[in-house]
């Protein structure tokens, strides 16, 4: 026992730092927020389900609806939570937009409800950790960065100063431009969303009352240049119109999640008729190909509130996909995790080393044995009341008693009707005052409100002072925790005027802390005055915080919902229990209050001859009766190709027998290349090998004749091979659309941080977000240069202003350590960004040069042998793909013009973790199809492939497969086919397929190709990208004299 208590660790336990580290409920405010303690193995058949709905949207498949996922379970299984984690993956992966509600309502108008909860979904950070930009601030965003939009009115539209008319005219002018490129979506609704880009908060507020179809005064649709109100609109339409317009902008998916369903049986009159209700407006919804629809109810209410539905309302609820019934009980080794994760982010929090050894200390190491069997709400409650216990005792946990009690409810009943109240008067007009004395008089009654929310466990008190507000935190002792001075900046950026407000309240608060407070996002354009200001204000100790047009609506409506319930003898408790405005994004950031004195939540409830047809590719003959040529249509690779077969099964054989197929007809190739074999290519010999037929020796002379081959050797020292050198991020990220720049940015953040070991969790998230800032911002300030790992490292050193504006709530003290660990990098690995040799170029490596003067075709092979271990690899790999992807962005084509082959692909692509080249692997088969690239995945481990992005591959060529769990894995493609292969694959011999496409079944022995690879030296490998550098570089020379 004394040596656990020497541990450092053990300090920090008894500490009150981080008290929420094992809260067991999620709150509907934290549905916002990552939440750091999840564990992806915990109800991983839900996860799995859901990802695989959104990667059917994000294909290219044309689709005929949507889809319903219902989720069933006990209290405390944790639906809330993975709810939480479907919004955050989401979002976090650019995926689409999520919308959360909570069904403890009452109203009669259930689509009207969805679409103030929507309004209020959308009006949140899009993705916290990447800064303050609301999702519809991101639509509004996608709408406006479009091609056929001059930048110069973009640039008028957010920085100038207009008359209501000239605005209007503006808007108009830019939203017939749009509504071009987007024929049959809402003008209106455009319309009002291209006033978003207006830096006016009043401007802001009332888009949100005309996208909330709520009663426009006349002045009010005057100032949005007289757009009529929606209020004689049916809510759903609007819903309908926000999510064919996300289809449209090609942004992903539109999910709805419903929370809670239960309910609407327990303190609802007539719940049957309003369930109903409430289904038939979310199949209405979900006929819309993009939209997901989540439902979250208890199983034995869901068995009740379903006999009042028809056979086809069930059929849409419950088939395809079925149900998912989440289990209540964990498992030891899902018990490790749970407590593990949350103790290695609370001594994150501390500058001290975790030791992976000992991962659940003070607990003893077989707490999660003698708690198997109990459900993640049981286990966290027991783990809080042995930390509180250490907090008072200074002594480590004890060992669990087995018979643990299940806590009993608070009055559930009473509290659930409180709930319902509270939602039913949110969705009431509640009218933000204009005026900003109005405003920081509501936010000083709210704030002091919330000490009723703390049980007066801490005294807030406010002051008014010449326009700004003092407010004093005391904790329980009495003791002055915190002074601040708030003060709202909501003026223009233009002509300084928001940098003069920034000023005064510097000079104001004094030695206060300034917090800064706008209704709209602040500034971020990291060539402007104002953020690098408003970064020298957060360098000396500012705040700035956004509280959304939401947020300003909720305080309003407790501030009447007060007045009303005050008296109702369980408000006081209900109040305390869910914290409605403390739980607000933006009160929480400018108190920053720990809630340790708070009561315990409430347990809610929650050979081959060419064909006579060109397009036709002959691969192999058919292994019927009558036995035929085998042929595949060349367009249908744009889709993509998977081909999959154990050792010795030919698998590659037949991808490289179609590649060579394709070189004949003019179609580049990109092969990546680790072992070393496809490098064969190259070399004479293999070419000189004789063939017993004739035709193909033929056809082997056109395709030398047709194809210039290049191999390349990234990962090589200088004068070595053909280097072939990458940037940190794509080159032109600045130049590229917001949203778009800042998903590159993150990509390449998440790679470089993978490189270095960081985990996608805790301490180590945060670093990666900030890196993705910093990459974006360098970007946008560095326009035509590469960004280097050191450029990265002196921005990042410095606390550059700009970057402390862009990185929010995130904390500057994590620059020392991500500088120290990018140090590291560059002097452990750094022939991986050396600068050396040719830079990494899609349109290089494919020769489809707009000024090409040559008809051979482009073989490019990279191997990747040079670039040492797994991780090298997976970060080279992962920037190859992001230049893929930039290049797919900006070359449109109709037709297939390249294939990239990816060897042993479940490396790039696995199911059970996350590389750094998995995301953009899945955003190159999402978006490839549009350039006219087509990726061929390959690999002889079937069973650790991701199979959830099977919706973005068309073409399957399934050979010899014979282990269990390879074919295990395979049951979900399989189930797809019309015809049952699942016991004939590990019969098969070499060369044998099953052809999966669509659906349809087809079995053929496959062609050989026409060369026949072997193992090639690394040597050798060197000397032949020798070779071809120096015939390659003087052929460069030759065509750039002549050609420019």
């Amino acid at each position: 026992m004394s040596e656990s208590i020497k541990d450092p660790r053990f300090n920090i336990f008894c500490s009150s730092i981080k008290p929420e580290t094992f809260l067991s409920i999620t709150f509907q405010n934290q549905i916002w927020c990552p939440d750091p303690h999840d564990v992806k193995s915990i109800h991983q058949s839900g996860r799995e389900c859901f990802e695989y709905l959104l990667s059917r949207i994000n294909s290219s498949v044309h689709l005929d609806s949507g889809r319903i996922l219902l989720l069933l379970g006990e209290s405390g299984a944790g639906k809330t939570h993975l709810m939480r984690t479907f919004r955050n993956y989401v979002h976090e992966h650019g995926l689409g937009y999520f919308a959360y509600m909570q069904m403890t309502s009452s109203v009669s108008d259930y689509a009207h409800y969805a679409l103030y909860r929507t309004i209020d979904s959308l009006d949140k950070p899009y993705y916290q950790p990447s800064g303050d930009l609301s999702g519809l601030m991101r639509l509004s965003n996608v709408l406006i960065e479009q091609d056929a939009i001059p930048k110069s009115k973009i640039e008028c539209l957010r920085t100038n100063e207009l008359s209501q008319g000239d605005l209007a005219n503006l808007i108009y002018e830019i939203a017939d431009l749009i509504i071009k490129q987007f024929r049959g979506q809402d003008l209106d609704l455009i319309r009002a969303l291209l006033y978003l880009q207006c830096d006016d908060a009043s401007i802001h507020a009332r888009v949100f009352k005309y996208l909330r179809c709520e009663p426009l005064a006349e002045y009010d649709s005057k100032v949005l240049g007289g757009l009529p109100p929606r209020i004689q609109g049916n809510p759903l339409n609007t819903l309908e119109a926000l999510a064919k317009l996300i289809l449209a902008t090609d942004t992903g998916a539109f999910v709805i999640c419903l929370d809670q369903l239960e309910g609407i049986h327990q303190v609802i009159e007539d719940s049957d008729t309003k369930f109903r209700l409430a289904m038939d407006a979310m199949i209405t919804l979900a006929e819309i190909p993009n939209v997901i629809v989540v439902i979250a109810c208890l199983s034995d209410i869901y068995e009740i509130l379903k006999r009042n539905l028809s056979t086809s309302q069930l059929d849409r609820i419950e088939k395809n996909p079925n149900p998912i019934t989440l289990t209540t009980k964990r498992s030891t080794e899902e018990i490790q995790k749970l407590i593990a994760t949350r103790l290695q982010d609370l001594y994150d929090s501390e500058p001290i080393t975790y030791d992976e050894n000992t991962p659940l200390h003070p607990f003893p190491s077989d707490t999660p044995e003698k708690l198997t069997g109990m459900s993640s709400r049981q286990i966290l409650n027991w783990c809080r009341e042995q930390r509180e216990r250490s907090i008072k005792t200074k002594l480590p946990p004890e060992a669990p008693n087995i018979d643990i009690v299940k806590p009993e409810g608070n009055d559930l009943d009473t509290e659930i009707e409180m709930s319902q109240r509270w939602n039913d008067y949110l969705v009431e007009s509640h009218p933000v005052p204009g005026d900003e004395h109005e405003l920081l008089q509501l936010l000083a009654s709210s704030i002091e409100h919330c000490a009723k929310e703390l049980n007066n466990s801490h005294q807030l008190q406010c002051l008014l002072r010449q326009g700004f507000l003092d407010i004093n935190i005391h904790d329980s002792a009495g003791n002055v925790n915190q002074q601040l001075t708030v003060g709202l900046c909501q003026k223009s950026s233009q002509g300084g005027s928001l940098a003069k407000q920034v000023d005064q309240l510097q000079v104001g608060a004094g030695k206060r802390k300034p917090i800064a407070l706008r209704s709209t996002e602040f500034p971020s354009n990291p060539q402007t005055q104002i953020a690098k200001r408003l970064g020298e204000f957060i360098a000396a100790g500012g705040q700035r915080i956004v509280i959304a047009d939401s947020d300003w609506r909720t305080m309003v409506a407790m501030t009447a919902f007060q007045q009303e319930y005050e008296n109702h003898p369980k408000f006081l408790q209900w109040l305390r229990a869910e914290q409605p405005l403390l739980s607000l994004p933006s009160l929480q950031q400018i108190l920053n209050i720990a809630n340790a004195d708070s009561p315990p939540p409430p347990d809610l409830v929650p050979s081959v001859i060419y064909p006579a047809n060109p397009s036709l590719l002959r691969i192999g003959f058919t292994q019927d009766y009558q036995s035929r040529p085998y042929e595949i249509n060349h367009a249908e690779l744009v889709r993509h190709a998977a081909f999959l077969g154990g050792s010795g099964s030919g698998k590659t054989t037949l991808a490289l027998n179609i590649i060579e197929q394709l070189l004949l007809q003019g179609v580049s190739a990109i092969l990546l290349d680790r072992k070393g074999d496809l490098c064969s290519y190259a070399q004479e010999a293999t070419w000189q090998t004789p063939i017993a037929d004739p035709e193909r020796t033929k056809m082997r002379d056109r395709l030398s004749a047709k194809i210039e081959i290049a191999i390349y050797t990234p990962g090589t020292i200088e004068g070595q091979g053909r280097a072939l050198s990458i940037p940190i991020a794509p080159s032109g990220l600045g130049h590229l659309p917001s949203g778009e720049r800042q998903q590159l940015a993150n990509h390449a953040a998440f790679a470089l941080g993978r490189i270095m070991g960081y985990k996608d969790s805790g301490q180590d998230k945060s670093r990666i977000a900030i890196l993705g800032q910093a990459i974006a911002i360098l970007s946008e300030l560095q326009l035509d240069q590469a960004l280097s790992l050191d450029s990265l490292m002196d921005f990042i050193d410095s606390e550059d202003p700009l970057l402390l504006n862009a990185i929010g709530k995130l904390d500057s003290k994590l620059f020392k350590k991500l500088v120290g660990d990018l140090q590291t990098l560059s002097l452990t690995s750094g022939n991986l960004f050396a600068q050396h040799g040719e830079s990494l170029n899609a349109q290089n490596l494919l020769g489809l040069w707009p000024d090409k003067h040559t008809d051979k075709t482009r073989l490019s092979i990279i191997n990747t042998a040079f670039l040492g271990n797994d991780e090298n690899i997976l970060f080279w790999v992962a920037q190859f793909l992001l230049e893929i992807n930039h290049y797919a962005k900006r070359s449109p084509s109709d037709k297939l013009q390249a294939v990239i082959l990816l060897d042993e692909a479940d490396l790039y692509l696995p199911a059970q973790s996350k590389p750094a080249t998995k995301e953009p692997l899945e955003n190159l088969l999402r978006r490839a199809r549009s350039a006219g690239l087509g990726l061929m995945l390959a690999t002889q481990s079937p069973g650790d492939l991701d199979y959830r992005a099977r919706d973005q591959i068309s073409s399957w060529f399934i050979g010899r497969v014979t282990q269990n769990t390879a074919l295990d894995k395979l049951r979900p493609l399989l189930s797809e086919a019309k015809i049952d292969i699942s016991s004939k694959l590990p019969n098969q011999t070499t060369g044998e397929f099953y052809a999966i496409h669509n659906g349809e079944v087809g079995s053929f022995k496959a062609g050989l190709s026409l060369i026949q690879t072997k193992q090639v030296s690394s040597a050798e490998i060197l000397r032949l990208a020798s070779n071809k550098t120096a015939i390659s570089s003087f052929s460069s020379r030759i065509r750039s004299f002549f050609f420019g």
